[in-house]
């Protein structure tokens, strides 16, 4: 698949659905998103970005814990990479084009707390619950 190909319009309206049901305090429609979130990624390919061929780690909290970026498509990653480039993490970024159990090792590691989709917009974390 090329990046050009990678679209994910339904999990960006998921994500602003979450949004607006946290301002309207709506915690049963929440987690009915987020359930439909976990059926929509499951066999989904996403832009997942890369240091020296491994999964980008960014920092979450001083100890230790970290997040992994990625991406629903094209616009969405070059966004991201104008960030990395803006906080100087841009160093040895690329990506590969996967599915999210690429990465599930990380699942195993106490430190993972999950993905952060497009990190230069509004973004959303994918926790372990849902992967």
């Amino acid at each position: 698949m090329k990046i050009e190909e990678v679209k994910h319009p339904e999990l960006k309206n998921h994500i602003n659905m979450i949004y607006m049901h946290g301002e309207n305090q709506n915690e049963e429609a929440i987690v009915k998103t987020e359930n439909e979130i976990k059926e929509y990624i499951k066999d989904k390919e996403f832009i997942i970005s890369t240091d020296n061929g491994k999964a980008t780690k960014i920092p979450y909290a001083n100890d230790g814990e970290y997040l992994v970026p990625i991406f629903t498509d094209e616009h969405e990653y070059t966004m991201g990479m104008q960030y990395f480039s803006f906080n100087v993490m841009d160093e040895n970024k690329s990506y590969i084009i996967e599915k999210l159990d690429y990465c599930k090792k990380l699942k195993e590691d106490p430190n993972f707390l999950g993905y952060i989709v497009n990190i230069a917009r509004v973004s959303y974390i994918i926790n372990i619950t849902l992967i």
